[in-house]
């Protein structure tokens, strides 16, 4: 007896994108495992750090209820994200904060476009940063206001490459 189905997915789906960001060439790899997603973004061609995003089990008790899911997730920012410094030295420099901020982001993006996919996002990440994205002259910290560009432009390649 044969049944007619599709081959599987090879162990691994991978989407692969490459655009221009701040007049750099960026190249974008997602890749699907059984138990994470991996995303590659690198401007240097290779990756600096891997920081590891898990949805809080938080996050979960908002499906319990779906009208309080649909109002929590109208904004991504809500949804809380454990990060944790894999591969890189989280304090050994300011552009680590907005890694940071960036894998929190594309963890909350993932969450909200499809909640009931649970695997960790783990993001390989070398990004080449202006010096005005690293430290903000009035307090030391990261200029977000100069990343967000960087990370929406990076989020829209990730979007192109999903495997959620």
């Amino acid at each position: 007896m044969t049944v007619d189905s599709e081959p599987p997915v090879f162990p691994v789906s991978i989407k692969l994108t490459a655009a221009r960001i701040d007049d750099k060439h960026t190249d974008v790899a997602v890749l699907g495992f059984s138990n994470c997603i991996v995303i590659l973004v690198t401007q240097l061609s290779s990756v600096g750090s891997l920081v590891q995003c898990v949805v809080s089990q938080l996050a979960d008790t908002m499906l319990a209820d779906p009208q309080h899911m649909a109002d929590q997730l109208a904004n991504e920012a809500s949804v809380p994200v454990d990060i944790k410094f894999l591969l890189g030295n989280p304090g050994a420099c300011a552009a680590s904060s907005l890694y940071q901020i960036l894998a929190t982001f594309l963890s909350q993006r993932k969450h909200t476009q499809n909640p009931s996919d649970v695997r960790p996002v783990v993001l390989g990440i070398g990004l080449d940063l202006p010096r005005e994205y690293k430290v903000s002259m009035d307090d030391g910290m990261p200029d977000l206001g100069a990343f967000s560009s960087t990370m929406n432009a990076v989020s829209a390649l990730v979007d192109e490459c999903r495997v959620w």
